[in-house]
């Protein structure tokens, strides 16, 4: 009977307990205690030098020198398409230039910086003169400012010519009726073949002694030409003398002439040229150098 009792008392005991255990948490403020969390550890020494572990830093982006960049920002211009009134008067020459003249025997020296006239383009090359010098150098277009001077004038030109363009479609077109039909016309006999035409024996050049003019006839010509602005190598200020010429044949016709001598600056310093006109039918139709018979502009 006492180890019945004793056991039966036990039980007791454990349901008591399993009711004042709740009881006895849920009134008080506390809770049960967690265990408190680990502290990080440093990584070790050997851990954080680990290849797969380095962290990269990204290279920063590549810093372009505007000096690099090309100065025309890659733009290509054919110059085919320039015309003369797209030619600047006088270019600088950026490399240093040896001139030479065969028929004359002149050799000169251009430095950089000289200033030059272009005359035009041939096979990508500028064809240039020095300033009061009648003698032609070849140079590439890069070795002078050519091209900065000459694009923007271009560039000018082909805006004016479009905005014209644009005026010109504003323009409002009246439509025209169609006109009545032409009556049916008579028929037309048969043509009669022309004769042959007669060639006439092709006459030697003359002068035209009908229309010589006096000495003072010809300097009163060439100084309203000069006047005029039909040679742009010279001014009538810069000219020391007038006179008339001799005649003179010139790619087969006979001309009257007249001569000028003038001086200019160059390279050399103050120099004296001489310069033909050349006259018909009252009038100064060309201008050219005395020493090279080359045009002048």
């Amino acid at each position: 009977m006492n180890n019945i009792g004793s056991i039966v008392l036990i039980f007791v005991c454990v349901g008591v307990g399993y009711i004042l255990e709740p009881i006895f948490f849920s009134g008080s403020n506390q809770s049960p205690l967690k265990p408190a969390p680990e502290e990080a550890s440093e990584p070790d020494a050997d851990e954080a030098n680990k290849p797969g572990d380095e962290t990269v830093t990204p290279d920063p982006d590549p810093v372009v020198d505007p000096a690099t960049e090309p100065a025309d920002g890659g733009i290509q211009v054919d110059l085919s398409k320039l015309l003369p009134e797209d030619f600047p008067p006088k270019v600088t020459l950026k490399t240093p230039y040896t001139l030479s003249d065969e028929a004359s025997g002149v050799t000169m020296q251009l430095k950089t910086g000289v200033k030059v006239k272009p005359l035009r383009i041939e096979e990508g090359l500028l064809v240039f003169q020095p300033v009061g010098f009648p003698i032609e150098g070849k140079t590439d277009v890069a070795n002078t400012d050519f091209k900065e001077l000459a694009v923007p004038l271009m560039l000018q030109r082909l805006q004016n010519a479009l905005a014209q363009q644009e005026e010109a479609d504003k323009v409002v077109v009246t439509p025209v009726p169609d006109p009545d039909p032409d009556p049916t016309p008579d028929p037309v006999p048969d043509p009669v073949p022309d004769p042959e035409p007669v060639v006439e024996p092709k006459a030697e050049p003359v002068a035209d002694n009908g229309s010589s003019l006096d000495a003072a006839a010809l300097v009163e010509l060439m100084k309203a030409s000069v006047a005029a602005d039909k040679v742009t190598e010279f001014e009538a200020d810069q000219v020391v003398s007038w006179k008339a010429g001799e005649s003179m044949e010139f790619d087969g016709k006979v001309y009257q002439t007249g001569q000028v001598t003038f001086k200019a600056e160059t390279i050399l310093g103050m120099q004296e040229h001489d310069a033909i006109a050349l006259i018909e039918n009252g009038a100064v139709v060309k201008w050219m150098w005395a020493k090279t018979k080359l045009e002048m502009r």
